[in-house]
């Protein structure tokens, strides 16, 4: 398999002239070849990246999460928030609250268990296949999650 992993400089980064932009376009590369890396290996158990940080955004808050903070963590609207959560819970790994929360189930927070352990190592290989070290990346930019990400 020829997978890009090329995060650096694309073909019009000779040009300093927008070094912001390039360092935008940059990153959406990287974002969307790890994205591919992680969602690949995440597909044998039939996930997403973004299920998985649905489930695991779900799963850390014991009384579960209603729509709108579930919108508001993931970046996006809450009818999307809606619209992707409802597959998750036909599926069994979500429930949804008669107040309207969405809460993880035991076999969601098994699957969570499963997809970390694939998504870990499909980010190892992207990691050293593009160069850059996940340490300097988080120092970078932060781990974007609070302290208490994982679920409980």
């Amino acid at each position: 398999m020829n997978r890009d992993t090329t995060v650096g400089p694309g073909p019009d980064a000779d040009s300093c002239a927008a070094p912001n932009l390039e360092a935008a376009l940059a990153l959406a590369r990287a974002k969307s070849s790890l994205d591919t890396a992680i969602g690949t290996a995440l597909s044998r158990v039939g996930l997403s990246l973004d299920d998985l940080r649905r489930l695991r955004l779900i799963g850390v808050q014991p009384q579960g999460l209603n729509r709108e903070n579930l919108a508001e963590a993931m970046g996006e609207p809450r009818s999307h928030a809606v619209r992707s959560s409802l597959p998750l819970v036909k599926l069994g790994w979500l429930s949804r609250a008669e107040s309207g929360e969405f809460v993880l189930t035991d076999s969601g927070r098994a699957l969570i268990d499963q997809a970390e352990g694939l998504a870990e190592k499909a980010a190892h290989r992207w990691f050293s296949d593009s160069g850059l070290s996940p340490t300097e990346v988080l120092a970078t930019l932060g781990s974007g999650r609070s302290p208490h990400s994982r679920p409980r």
